[in-house]
């Protein structure tokens, strides 16, 4: 049995049996019955959402007066309506529209009062006009309630309604659109979008109804002040997300364009100010910090190519400290004047030595295996020059092996041959008389480059030092893996100072295995850079005069270092020269040549060039 029928049971057994429909007896309504009866079905049956309460009834305090006092309250009244005092509480006593209505109760006839009664209806419909305009829901309510009362046939109180129906729509809406932003919460796309439509069909219902107008605003105003916070975060995603949940709400706002403005004034700064401390940072090659800096301007850069242009930086920083690939610098000696120009070296890998397949291969060639260089460096474009040597022994005092032994090897012209003379050294050239400036400095034993090296390295607070075999070979290769650094034949235009058919010496002489068809029209050295720059912005490289490097000679690459450093033992006697000299055949001209050379010997044909390290991260 359902609960609905116990109740009209209960009912129907307490005594109201006409409630009930038995025939023959008078239907008698217990009041107090019927009344729980009503409320209990209603609770039991209505499943609707409850309605608004209705506005309770206009009950007017109606002044007693007399006949004799008509025309004083009428004049009371009609000066009350001109001060708009219309009800009770609006004016000390009874406002107008109750002293017309008490002239009325008297005189029901009385046209002042009754016109009076009708300007004090325009007036009050008026008012509640301008209430629900402004939302006063209750106030144009109870300006409904009176009016119905007092004039329930005013010309305007249909329309009235209507608009107040519409009020009430616009007001429903605004507070579904308005509940999400109570909780102060960032409203996403679908709250913003459901609220901005919600506000819009306020606004269709009812153009000038404020509450819908101010809701519109107080949301954008919400969601720019939550996109100037997520700014402040550096979350310029969200803020723009806010930005356009704001333009839902009011598209082309000035104060949306305004806070567009500043949010991109704001992260422009932002990535300006991260780009520098990017920069310092590499600067200073702290490149931990700078990966971390970097990471964060990601997120906040408007313009993609700015961190890209940073993340090359770094990378290139990883590899060359503050250089670039192929720069070329030359650094300031504490002494005066600069140290040599050097040229930055991309790092990578090469193989080297030679394989067993090319022609005139030594075993001290081999094997050939790869060498992987992690970072570049940076190597004097040419060979150290007399000049150059020259300020190191000025500012250092220091005296080479040839000047302590007072003689060198040089080429005697009379024999044809290589000769030790007495009185030469690194000032001679190689026939012993005084070298020009400008040509590679000879009569150099292994101690002596050792020296200039570590002299430049206190010059400049650098770390300098001859390059190791690997490292040589590398640039001459500059990338290839021919036989010759030009190629697999017999050069057939310049590369550099070799022994050439066409090549003759001061009296005369020619090479005995010269290099057909080829004449560079030098015999000894030429000054440095006298031919075209090498691929990776060298000169010399081949050609003019061999040059020493770290390594100890070991008669094959069996058990070298694979990381490209040099192959060092202790007190080792011999050490390594690389590179073809003024006096090399086409054979010793291959990019893999090595020769031992006694680490005090000095010769004509035999100089350095000087490395440079990049200096590493510090962090």
């Amino acid at each position: 049995m359902t609960r609905l029928r116990i109740v009209i049971l209960s009912l129907c057994a307490a005594g109201s049996l006409g409630a009930c429909g038995q025939s023959g007896q008078p239907s008698v309504e217990h009041p107090s019955l019927a009344a729980r009866a009503r409320a209990m079905l209603a609770e039991l049956t209505h499943k609707a959402k409850p309605v608004a309460a209705k506005p309770e009834p206009w009950r007017p305090q109606l002044p007693v007066i007399d006949a004799a006092q008509v025309p004083q309250i009428l004049d009371q009244a009609d000066q009350s309506l001109n001060l708009g005092q219309i009800e009770r509480g609006a004016s000390p006593g009874p406002g107008a529209l109750e002293l017309f209505m008490a002239v009325l109760q008297i005189d029901p006839q009385n046209a002042r009062a009754q016109q009076g009664m009708d300007h004090c209806v325009d007036a009050l419909l008026e008012r509640g006009r301008i209430a629900m305009q402004a939302g006063r829901m209750a106030d144009a309510d109870r300006v409904a309630t009176i009016a119905t009362t007092v004039r329930p046939q005013h010309r305007d109180l249909p329309g009235y309604r209507v608009f107040l129906e519409k009020a009430h729509r616009a007001d429903a809406w605004v507070t579904q659109a308005t509940a999400p932003a109570n909780t102060g919460k960032t409203l996403d796309a679908a709250d913003s979008n459901n609220a901005a439509k919600l506000l819009r069909n306020a606004l269709e219902v009812f153009p000038e109804f404020e509450p819908a107008i101010a809701a519109r605003r107080q949301l954008r105003d919400r969601c720019l002040q939550q996109a100037w916070d997520a700014a402040g975060k550096d979350d310029y995603a969200l803020a723009d997300q806010l930005l356009r949940q704001a333009s839902v709400f009011d598209p082309n706002s000035a104060e949306g364009n305004v806070m567009d403005l500043r949010i991109v004034e704001r992260r422009q700064a932002r990535t300006d100010a991260i780009e520098s401390q990017v920069n310092l940072a590499v600067d200073k090659l702290q490149l931990d910090r700078a990966e971390v800096l970097l990471a964060q301007l990601k997120k906040i850069a408007a313009q993609p190519d700015r961190p890209a242009v940073l993340r090359q930086r770094i990378y290139l920083a990883r590899h060359y400290g503050p250089f670039k690939p192929g720069q070329v610098f030359a650094e300031k000696l504490a002494s005066g004047g600069t140290g040599p120009e050097m040229v930055v070296i991309p790092f990578g890998r090469f193989a080297l030595g030679s394989p067993d397949s090319e022609p005139a291969r030594q075993d001290s060639e081999g094997p050939q295996h790869d060498i992987s260089f992690g970072r570049g460096f940076a190597i004097g474009r040419n060979e150290v020059t007399v000049a150059e040597f020259r300020r190191f022994v000025a500012a250092s005092k220091y005296l080479t092996v040839a000047t302590r032994k007072n003689s060198s090897t040089v080429f005697d012209e009379k024999g044809g041959s290589m000769a030790e003379h007495a009185g030469v050294d690194w000032r001679s050239d190689f026939i012993g008389r005084v070298a020009p400036d400008e040509r590679p400095v000879v009569h150099i034993a292994f101690a002596d480059a050792q020296a200039y090296a570590a002299w430049l390295s206190e010059q400049t607070g650098q770390r300098y030092r001859l390059p190791s075999e690997a490292e040589w070979e590398y640039v001459e290769r500059a990338g290839t893996k021919s036989i010759y650094p030009w190629g697999d034949a017999a050069p057939k235009k310049l590369v550099g100072n070799l022994t050439g058919d066409g090549d003759k010496s001061i009296v005369g002489r020619s090479w005995g295995t010269p290099i057909p068809g080829y004449t560079d029209y030098f015999w000894g050295p030429a000054p440095v850079r006298s031919f075209h720059a090498e691929p990776w912005g060298t000169f010399d490289m081949v050609g003019n005069v061999s040059e020493w490097v770290l390594d100890c000679w070991h008669d094959s690459y069996q058990r070298a270092p694979m990381d490209g450093s040099a192959w060092v033992n202790p007190g080792c006697e011999q050490r390594v020269a690389r590179g073809s000299s003024w006096a090399s055949s086409l054979d010793q001209s291959r990019s893999a040549v090595r020769v031992a050379v006694n680490a005090n010997s000095s010769n004509p044909w035999l100089g350095f060039r000087v490395l440079r390290e990049l200096p590493a991260s510090s962090n």
